[in-house]
């Protein structure tokens, strides 16, 4: 039986070990140097880990998707790159974001060139290269689609639950669901595991972002890397917000809600304990950590059926992993 933290151990020391390997020392320096800058800033590699699970499961051999589980994780953090310039945030990671330390140009610059390392990373021996290269195109889109309803949200004072779900399934999920399809493909996948796992990553991508939301004001700052209530700063109108406006009865919650409801461009700092008063007293973090539990064993039922079709320890790493990220703290 496999040792899980172990195993995970080897996971990441593959992926990072690959990164190194990956990330030339050349001109232009700044852009080379923020690149590397952006991909040894640390991060939990669940993107790249995911696509090693997808295919081990299938497979057996993790080994096999590396590349391809770093080709998604260069989108993620291309992503993050240009969402701080959006969102302008000056900490990612702990650490000043690349607009910050470098420069908006720089930032951008690097940002798309990132993308370009990407598809160099897709195995082009794959059996079925051309589908890991749509699979790339599918995510990229639907991560850009996302991302422009959520900054769309910031000027909106009507937006629901359902709307905001249907958002970070674009933005959050899209990625996942890359990263067990890419996985998937290089493991030879069957049309009903594709599926399985596709449906999988759906729904562990909203409990994901839900729990994102949800961190941002519960994490420890030094480990989540970023400024606590981070979201009411910038305006974003999250899980936590929408449910609060949903569930309020006093005049005085109300009418805060529908402030920062109004507001572009978020609230001051010093709105912080206010919300996280109004959000304790609506038992919004308890309520939120149901709705997780929902998705996450909604994902879980979905691999239940893959299961039966292989015989290796890769499943249950993968429900141990799901369910490290269910604990996570930051």
């Amino acid at each position: 039986m496999l040792n899980y933290e172990k195993e995970n151990q080897v996971f990441l020391n593959l992926i990072e070990e690959k990164i190194t390997e990956i990330i030339p020392q050349k001109q232009p320096e700044a852009l080379y140097s923020a690149f590397n800058y952006v991909m040894t800033a640390g991060g939990k590699r669940i993107r790249p880990v995911l696509t090693m699970l997808a295919c081990a499961l299938l497979t057996g051999k993790p080994q096999h998707a590396v590349s391809a589980g770093l080709a998604i994780e260069i989108i993620h953090n291309f992503t993050l790159v240009h969402d701080d310039i959006m969102d302008n945030s000056s900490i990612r990671r702990g650490r000043e974001t690349v607009h910050i330390k470098w420069d908006e140009s720089t930032a951008i610059l690097t940002g798309d060139m990132m993308v370009g390392w990407a598809y160099r990373m897709l195995p082009t021996s794959a059996p079925r290269y051309a589908e890991l290269v749509e699979e790339l195109n599918t995510a990229l889109v639907d991560v850009c689609e996302g991302q422009q309803f959520d900054m769309e949200f910031n000027s909106r004072s009507d937006v629901t639950i359902d709307e905001y779900i249907e958002m970070i399934k674009l933005k959050t999920s899209a990625l996942l669901r890359c990263s067990v399809r890419l996985g998937a493909l290089i493991g030879n996948c069957s049309k009903e595991q594709y599926d399985a796992l596709d449906n999988f990553a759906l729904n562990l991508g909203i409990a994901f972002q839900i729990q994102d939301d949800m961190l941002d004001m519960t994490a420890d700052q030094l480990k989540f890397g970023k400024k606590i209530g981070q979201d009411i700063i910038e305006g974003k109108k999250s899980f936590i917000i929408l449910k609060a406006l949903e569930l309020a009865t006093e005049e005085k919650d109300i009418a805060l809600l529908q402030k920062y409801m109004h507001t572009k461009n978020g609230l001051p700092e010093t709105y912080i304990p206010q919300f996280k008063e109004i959000f304790d007293n609506l038992n919004i973090f308890e309520i939120g950590q149901k709705i997780i539990d929902e998705y996450i064993n909604k994902a879980n039922s979905y691999i239940q059926n893959i299961q039966n079709s292989v015989q290796n320890d890769y499943y249950e790493m993968l429900k141990h992993f799901v369910n490290s990220l269910n604990k996570r703290v930051y």
